[in-house]
């Protein structure tokens, strides 16, 4: 399987003290977004199943949905800052996701050549923000692992409080699952190539310490590498090359639910490039598991092709 994760090492910032905070020297006082050399090795495990082996590590990665547009001459600072400030300080996954119905992203005939525009993204920021908002979305916009945030679960702009939010959840979320322990399930992905166009995606989710609970399994196809038009703060550039781009859903739109009980689950899926211009090189599968109710992402991977 490509991109199975080897060893990683997950920063891990100051402890916690209880004393009083005149008693904490400055050195070791928590500064959010400021990694500590206190490292975490995550365990790496292997399953074999329906006559595969799937190699996952033991960790819960963050799911960063980046809600963006060709028009918005903000986004572009927005992506930066992701990549810098918590996709290279946590385990994370970046999805870039372009609302089809968004103005800034689907309005006229350059629009329609470079907007990159998928009409998934308008239900996913319907289904995160709980309402009809996809069509009126400021961007840039930003949801991690779809939670909850002083009642927000999309955090929009491009201030310094928004940037500070979007940190403090990314470590609120870290601080959650490796301090504090909560549960989480595991996955891995192999993806195998059937044809020119076809590639089959065998997906195991492993209960870990989230057992006995249905989970809601979603599969989407990202694209990295593609050259497109971007206004920015200094001007339209012609060749920005935009990331993670969300391309389609595998197991339809609103995934699939199963029941996760004490041992592991396998599902099988096909993945198709006909009718596409996608190149598969530049592809990756992303896995999500997420509580069906809230939508809390459990955990979730990237796969290349």
């Amino acid at each position: 399987m490509k991109s199975v994760c080897k060893n990683i090492l997950i920063g891990l910032f100051g402890f916690i003290s209880f004393t009083a905070c005149d008693d904490i020297d400055e050195a070791d006082r928590i500064i959010i977004g400021k990694v500590e050399e206190h490292l975490v090795q995550a365990e790496e495990k292997t399953v074999e199943a329906e006559g595969q082996s799937f190699t996952y590590v033991d960790q819960h990665q963050i799911l960063i949905e980046d809600f963006t547009g060709w028009r918005c001459v903000n986004c572009p600072n927005m992506a930066a800052f992701l990549a810098s400030n918590i996709e290279s300080m946590y385990p994370s996954v970046i999805v870039s996701l372009h609302p089809a119905s968004n103005s800034l992203s689907n309005s006229d005939r350059v629009a329609s050549n470079f907007s990159l525009s998928c009409t998934l993204a308008d239900e996913i920021a319907n289904t995160v923000a709980g309402s009809n908002v996809a069509s009126s979305l400021s961007l840039p916009a930003v949801s991690i692992d779809q939670m909850l945030y002083e009642g927000q679960a999309l955090h929009s702009g491009d201030t310094t409080t928004v940037y500070n939010t979007l940190r403090s959840l990314a470590y609120d979320q870290y601080i959650s699952y490796f301090i504090s322990g909560k549960a989480y399930a595991n996955l891995a992905t192999n993806v195998k190539k059937t044809s020119d166009k076809s590639y089959q995606l065998s997906t195991l989710v492993v209960p870990g310490t989230y057992s006995n609970k249905n989970v809601l399994l979603q599969l989407w196809l990202l694209e990295s590498g593609i050259v497109a038009y971007q206004s920015t703060q200094s001007g339209v550039i012609r060749d920005y090359v935009n990331n993670h781009v969300l391309r389609m859903s595998i197991n339809g739109n609103q995934g699939e639910v199963i029941a996760l009980g004490e041992d592991y689950v396998v599902k099988n899926h096909t993945l198709s490039f006909e009718g596409t211009s996608y190149i598969a090189d530049n592809c990756s599968v992303v896995a999500i598991v997420s509580d069906p109710n809230t939508h809390e992402v459990i955990n979730c991977i990237e796969v290349e092709l």
